[in-house]
């Protein structure tokens, strides 16, 4: 009988795009610290180099080579089947008390809608200045070469992009992801311990609230990740050197080394990351209805739109734009209507987001361009509301769209 290790840390790298030299690289990274009776280090790497996805075991001791324990024909990363094939294998093959899946790629938030820009452009990673090079797919061409229209997406109701394959011209969207966790649950007892976004702009309320009956604490970034993504290194040895460490614990380490290493090593790099508790992510989604409600009702008053105007050009904001910091937003709309209908409750978004029951439990930023991020983001457009939107539960059981489809009318 397999012994459990206490963690399992699984990576599922969508390298067959312009990110794989990156992909060889962080697995280096992993292979210095290297599996241990309490560790067990798994990956699935698709790249461009050729029509095989391998499988691997990473350890100290052995070559890369010497740590690939199966040889797959080329697969398709943006399949949801592929996803659920690997933590399936991963689980059977090296059970453990506490499983971590990390999703290694581009990341575009929620948004799906342009996300073979650079495939389109031929663009590579040797071209890209570093810190923009996993925000490829996170641009505002709305356009994608896959089989799908954006418009059928929207009539499909198919979400948020991430795991790009460049090859099969496809993605993992929202919704997939939510099925491939569910249906994979029984490999990992129900729910994952840890769910990490190697990849752009997914610490947004949408994202984790989409996935919030999925995993325990899930770790991403509100900003771009610049192309060296985690410091996997840095990461795992923490991990070896205290294996007892809950998911809580772990997502704080992941917070902390990430920025601390762009800290250091590329300084003049912006690099933002938290980790947030899905258990706690239904009180401030409620308190959103509350103050879209109040938006929504006073819309057609010069004064809510000077307010909500007035904060939007103060707000922390990101690569995309329509993706702003929650708790600086609703700082700002607070600061300006103390006593009104609406900073009431603007206050109360702040006060969840600022209080022990908070579901961002690490937050780090470095740089004055993400200097008043505060780890969780929401979608605000003030032009154009994207037709995808609705579908996501987010916006089908509260009620932020409402709000945005008047709002980018006004």
């Amino acid at each position: 009988m397999v012994q459990n290790s206490k963690w399992t840390f699984m990576v599922y790298l969508a390298g067959d795009n312009n990110l794989q030299q990156y992909g060889t690289i962080d697995l280096g990274e992993m292979k210095k610290v290297g599996s241990s009776p309490d560790l067990s280090l798994v990956a699935q790497f698709d790249c461009m180099a050729d029509q095989t996805t391998r499988r691997y075991h990473l350890t100290a001791n052995h070559t890369l080579d010497g740590d690939c324990v199966a040889a797959l024909p080329e697969t398709n990363t943006g399949d949801p089947q592929v996803l659920i094939d690997f933590i399936a294998w991963a689980c059977t093959a090296y059970p453990a008390d506490r499983y971590a899946l990390i999703l290694w790629n581009h990341g575009a938030g929620w948004k799906d809608e342009d996300i073979y820009r650079v495939a389109r452009d031929g663009a590579f990673a040797d071209e890209i200045p570093r810190g923009q090079v996993r925000a490829l797919s996170s641009g505002r061409v709305s356009r994608a070469l896959f089989s799908t229209t954006v418009e059928q997406m929207a009539v499909e109701a198919t979400k948020r992009a991430i795991l790009f394959d460049d090859s099969a011209a496809d993605f993992l969207d929202n919704i997939e992801m939510k099925r491939a966790l569910h249906q994979a649950a029984p490999a990992f007892n129900g729910r994952l311990d840890l769910l990490g976004f190697d990849a752009c702009l997914m610490s947004m309320i949408e994202v984790h609230y989409q996935l919030r009956d999925t995993c325990q604490v899930v770790v991403g970034s509100q900003e771009v990740e610049p192309g060296d993504g985690w410091p996997y290194d840095e990461v795992l040895s923490k991990l070896a050197a205290d294996p007892t460490m809950t998911p809580e614990a772990l997502g704080r380490a992941i917070v902390d080394t990430y920025v601390g290493w762009y800290q250091t090593t590329y300084p003049s790099l912006g690099v933002t990351q938290s980790a947030v508790s899905l258990s706690r992510i239904e009180s401030v989604a409620a308190a959103t209805t509350d103050l879209a409600d109040a938006l929504k009702q006073s819309l057609t008053a010069s004064r809510t739109l000077r307010l909500l105007f007035q904060a939007l050009r103060s707000a922390q904001s990101f690569t995309d734009r329509d993706y702003v910091d929650l708790a600086h937003f609703c700082g700002l709309l607070t600061e300006s209507d103390e006593e009104g209908t609406i900073g009431a409750p603007a206050r109360a978004i702040v006060e969840r987001l600022a209080g022990e029951s908070s579901p961002v439990i690490a937050e780090a930023h470095h740089g004055p361009q993400v200097e008043d991020a505060a780890g969780l983001s929401i979608y605000l457009p003030t032009r154009v509301l994207s037709p995808l939107y609705s579908g996501l539960d987010y916006a089908q059981q509260h009620h932020w769209d409402d709000f945005l489809a008047d709002f980018v009318q006004s």
